[in-house]
């Protein structure tokens, strides 16, 4: 392919002769700007050897230059009009491209990957970071490229306004980090929005029984924000010294509590 996909002026018109429109519907920016692309890469700390699960590669961006940094690609997208595209824009991809929705995208498909990098749609973000959180794969780090909005919302800590179920289960495995901002003139097309790049990592995973327990309470403990905790958790029939023997309050909220205390309580419960 004689097309350069990180130059603008290529790119649309590549779009052009393809009669392709990005999907509105999809959420379709294409982060195409080879720096910003390699600080996204750099944010992951892709190395030689690292299998890489990728969500919504587009037109192969990020999978081409993480090839190039010696990784090997797990990539998953929804758009069959593009992975169409993949054997003419990179006839040498060496991993592995699934047209699929990774929501639907069973877990034993990449379950020896152990890094996660993905330029994701604003209107998915809770459900794919939620499902990678609870999948089974105990990954060494996340990466994530997203409305700058949303980073700041979930790097959010206990107390802060908007700090949430999800809030509270990366910071269980590890520090979620805005890891740099991508101006809004990098992507195709362009957003109204300036983006910010979201990073976790180390994350470090329990037991995966104790996991999906912690997991559980969390939801449940934030599903009535204006309930007691206790109350939110009153179908697991938790013994009633298990909040004193944790130095848990009875009027505590899910808000109230320190992350590590959600996996202490599933700990307690599950002896």
């Amino acid at each position: 392919m004689n097309v350069d996909l990180y130059h603008l002026a290529d790119l649309k018109e590549f779009l052009r002769v393809k009669e392709l429109q990005a999907k509105r519907s999809l959420g379709q920016n294409f982060l195409f700007h080879k720096r910003e692309c390699e600080r996204v890469i750099r944010a992951a700390d892709i190395k030689k050897g690292d299998k890489i699960l990728e969500i919504g590669p587009g037109l192969g961006h990020l999978t081409q230059l993480m090839e190039e940094a010696g990784a090997e690609v797990t990539a998953c997208e929804i758009d069959k009009r593009l992975t169409s595209l993949w054997p003419e824009i990179h006839p040498d991809f060496k991993g592995r491209l699934i047209a699929s929705d990774f929501l639907a995208f069973r877990p034993e498909e990449y379950e020896n990957c152990s890094k996660v990098v993905a330029n994701l749609p604003y209107y998915i973000v809770k459900e794919i970071i939620m499902k990678l959180l609870t999948c089974g794969v105990q990954w060494e780090s996340m990466t994530f490229t997203l409305q700058k909005e949303e980073v700041s919302r979930l790097t959010r800590k206990r107390g802060e306004e908007r700090y949430g179920a999800l809030n509270a289960l990366m910071l269980i495995l590890g520090e979620p980090v805005c890891a740099g901002i991508v101006k809004s003139e990098n992507f195709y097309p362009r957003p109204n929005v300036d983006s910010a790049i979201l990073n976790i990592s180390p994350l470090r995973y329990p037991k995966y029984s104790l996991w999906l327990k912690t997991a559980e309470i969390v939801k449940l403990s934030f599903a009535k924000r204006r309930k007691l905790m206790k109350s939110n958790l009153a179908e697991l029939n938790i013994p009633t010294d298990a909040f004193s023997i944790l130095g848990i309050k009875e009027s505590a909220r899910a808000e109230e509590l320190e992350p590590k205390m959600f996996l202490d309580l599933a700990r307690l419960l599950s002896k």
